[in-house]
């Protein structure tokens, strides 16, 4: 492969972006995925919002919204949503630059919706974007730059030399060989980890893998308790449990549904009694949870969602004003026809409903630039945190991703620019094949489903949307366990390298735990309620204690928590 100066891991909206921004910078770009590139990611799930200030909405544009709102108005809504332990740079640049972004991309083809409101936002900020025609517009400009794809490579190790990026290593599942890339920097683009509970709106291959190689390479993660859960998920049929219908027919868009407990009663009313089922997401999981745990859930141990007291023509009229593209034929969203359930619906019937992990607030840390603490490695979109502080507001994902995939490209170009291509350490790349080959050499142990499984059983039950100094300490000390126990011993039974998927999950056990540990040990330290951390034996925000960051680092084979101020 020719020599590359910007390699891209990710092929969601912000490593697209990323890709493109650092090809139009006059760089050699390759871009790495471990699906297939404008096909997988969190951005494909994207069926709504992406955030931009009123005023910029209007003026630029040009789409209905109030010419009151500004940049500032938005910022604030930011912070005070993140619950002011937002990195306020990041914040800046999320707000002043999705605008321009935005008309770029819509002259490229990308359709736009006039915005509605969403929860946390003072006024209709949401501009309608489709996250699969996002990646479309960004994957016509790749071919335009003719920026090189890898698809279906597993990145597994960032590879370094004297301390700076030198490429990175991984499985290409294809061929089933090892491989180690050159690059002159590198930026991550590989999501969230929300792989680590066992129910999740997101793709299965959001499983902490930059969060992991970021870590073991020397970076540090940022705020990582802060994980978003989404409410009124489906929980039945079972192949629909985690999918979002009944949120986005309800509060996202902006529908006033109503959550009840087993009695009837609007629940709400005692966490937000303004607001109601229009609160923030981090308020609404955690008072759902609480039902449920109090004894007041439904039959399978969720709550309900119901539309009864709407005319059903108003239900009928949502799917013309905030569906449209999304929704195909009668009621047909996400390769589902709903229609059945809706019918049920307009007939008073209501809906059981479950939260699911959906976003890592937290990250790695990166400055303006994506920049983190090793030379050369950038990061951008849902893998980095700080910008949501405590929590997200709905549509600033979007934002995010493509305010910060830009920068990072732009970031790693500039980075790259002049720079001579660092060797690979000969000893780097021994340790890093024996390791990649440790299961398929061991005819016994543990099977990787097995240690997925545990994961998750301790994330569900001690490091959920209700914590306590107990269940976070036990969660620890299991986890730990796990990764002396059992991850040494991770075994593959099938020996075939070429697509081999019990090999790739045996990789990702790796990852997983390194993030659920750095969740639980962040969870354990920040000892109050804060946005989408709710301790039950802390259940005040405690502002007395000052604004401050969990940073997680990786030193002397143990992983380490700090608090910092935040800046």
């Amino acid at each position: 492969m020719a020599e590359i100066d910007v390699l891209v891991i990710g092929s969601g909206g912000a490593g697209m972006l990323a890709a493109v921004a650092a090809a139009e910078a006059g760089r050699k770009v390759v871009l790495l995925t471990k699906g297939q590139a404008a096909r997988s990611g969190a951005t494909a799930t994207i069926t709504g919002d992406c955030c931009v200030d009123g005023r910029t909405c209007a003026d630029l544009l040009g789409l209905k919204a109030d010419r009151q709102d500004t940049e500032a108005e938005f910022f604030e809504d930011t912070i005070t949503g993140g619950k002011h332990i937002n990195d306020r740079t990041l914040a800046r640049a999320l707000v002043g630059e999705i605008g321009p972004i935005l008309k770029r991309l819509r002259g490229e083809g990308l359709r736009l919706g006039d915005p509605i409101r969403g929860p946390g936002h003072r006024t209709a900020r949401g501009v309608w974007i489709s996250g699969m025609e996002l990646m479309q517009t960004l994957r016509k400009l790749m071919i335009r730059h003719d920026i090189k794809v890898r698809e279906e490579f597993f990145a597994t190790d960032l590879l370094l030399n004297d301390g700076a990026v030198a490429g990175i290593a991984g499985i290409d599942q294809r061929s089933g060989d090892i491989a180690a890339i050159k690059a002159k920097s590198v930026v991550l683009a590989t999501g969230g980890g929300m792989m680590i509970y066992p129910l999740q709106t997101a793709p299965e291959e959001l499983t902490g893998d930059g969060h992991s190689l970021a870590l073991r390479a020397g970076a540090e993660l940022i705020d990582m308790e802060m994980i978003q859960f989404l409410p009124c998920t489906l929980m039945n049929p079972p192949i629909w449990r985690g999918i979002q219908f009944p949120w986005v027919l309800g509060p996202q868009s902006g529908v006033r549904a109503w959550l009840l407990n087993r009695f009837g009663e609007r629940f709400m009313s005692r966490w937000d009694p303004v607001n109601m089922e229009f609160a923030t997401r981090d308020i609404i999981s955690i008072a759902c949870m609480k039902e449920v745990i109090e004894g007041r859930g439904g039959p399978n141990g969720g709550v309900f969602i119901s539309w009864a007291h709407l005319p059903s023509d108003i239900i009928d009229f949502s799917a013309k004003w905030y569906f449209r593209t999304h929704m195909r034929g009668n009621w047909h969203w996400e390769g589902f026809d709903f229609g059945k359930l809706v019918e049920d619906i307009k007939k008073g019937r209501a809906v059981e409903v479950i939260s699911a992990s959906h976003f890592f607030m937290g990250g790695i840390a990166i400055d303006a630039n994506g920049a983190t603490k090793i030379p050369g490695l950038f990061a951008c979109g849902e893998v980095a945190g700080g910008v949501h502080g405590a929590n997200r507001l709905t549509g600033n994902a979007t934002s995010q991703i493509l305010v910060q995939g830009q920068r990072a490209g732009l970031g790693a170009a500039s980075y790259a620019k002049g720079r001579q291509q660092a060797e690979i350490p000969s000893t780097a790349w021994t340790q890093v094949l024996d390791d990649l080959e440790a299961p398929l050499r061991r005819n016994d142990g543990v099977l990787p489903y097995k240690i997925k499984q545990d994961l998750q059983e301790i994330a569900n039950l001690k490091v959920g949307m209700l914590r306590s100094e107990a269940s976070l300490a036990e969660a620890l000390d299991a986890v730990r366990a796990l990764r002396r126990d059992a991850l040494p011993r991770v075994y593959c039974q099938a020996k075939e390298r070429r697509y081999n998927k019990e090999w790739a999950d045996a990789v990702e056990c790796r990852g997983l735990i390194d993030t659920l540990e750095a969740t639980t040990l962040s969870a354990l330290k920040r000892q109050e309620s804060r946005g989408a951390h709710y301790r039950d034996d802390f259940p005040a925000q405690n502002d007395a204690q000052g604004l401050w960051n969990g940073v997680i680092a990786w030193r002397d084979g143990a992983m380490t928590h700090r608090a910092r101020p935040v800046g």
